[in-house]
């Protein structure tokens, strides 16, 4: 037996059926675009919302840099009885020795002559003296 004589469908039974399939196809297009307006309205809003909360930031910013200026802090501690004193005394300073006219750069660490060096290289090489330079001086 055919599937129609099971279900005892006849030509507008076809019709029908077909037809419910269409309505129900276009009931959940309806449904899918109604979510979709509903998600665009929601992000329209959130983004609103964020330019809101990115300009009061700002505004809150403002006030935090005009709240730390110096005449704010200035009027601020005069409100509260604070009171800019004169100083009484002045650290004095200390002289300090700096030659401005050394020439730049590291000192030279060895001052000892270039052949006596050379020369305490190759004893110590030789001999294995590891004070030839302090016996020299």
């Amino acid at each position: 037996m055919a599937a129609a004589d099971r279900l005892h469908l006849n030509a507008f039974g076809h019709a029908y059926l077909g037809l419910g399939a269409v309505v129900i196809c276009v009931l959940f297009y309806l449904a899918l675009a109604a979510q979709i307006t509903q998600a665009s309205y929601d992000i329209a809003r959130l983004q609103d919302q964020q330019r809101q909360l990115v300009a009061e930031q700002d505004q809150l910013q403002y006030q935090e840099v005009t709240r730390h200026a110096p005449a704010e802090v200035q009027r601020a501690a005069a409100q509260s009885g604070m009171d800019r004193t004169t100083p009484t005394k002045f650290v004095v300073p200390q002289p300090v020795a700096i030659n401005l006219q050394a020439p730049i750069g590291a000192a030279p660490t060895d001052s000892t002559p270039l052949w006596q060096r050379m020369v305490a290289a190759v004893v110590d090489r030789v001999v294995g003296a590891h004070d030839v330079m302090a016996a020299t001086r």
